[in-house]
């Protein structure tokens, strides 16, 4: 797998997480554990793509959304 498609597919496992916290906060009585869980996971996932931009040479990426 190359670095790029590395990135592409941390990329998507954020776009899930995301959507993960915010079925979990839209619930009646959300289960903050999970969210913090969920957070620290896509926090993660944030660091390790930016690990991987410096890599190939790239400036700091803004994985903010």
């Amino acid at each position: 797998m190359s670095i790029q498609a590395h990135v592409d597919s941390l990329a998507e496992k954020r776009v899930q997480i995301k959507e993960a916290i915010a079925v979990e906060s839209a619930r009646p009585m959300p289960d903050f554990t999970v969210i913090t869980n969920l957070k620290k996971q896509n926090l993660a996932l944030k660091e390790e793509m930016q690990r991987y931009f410096v890599m190939l040479g790239g400036k700091n990426y803004n994985a903010s959304s």
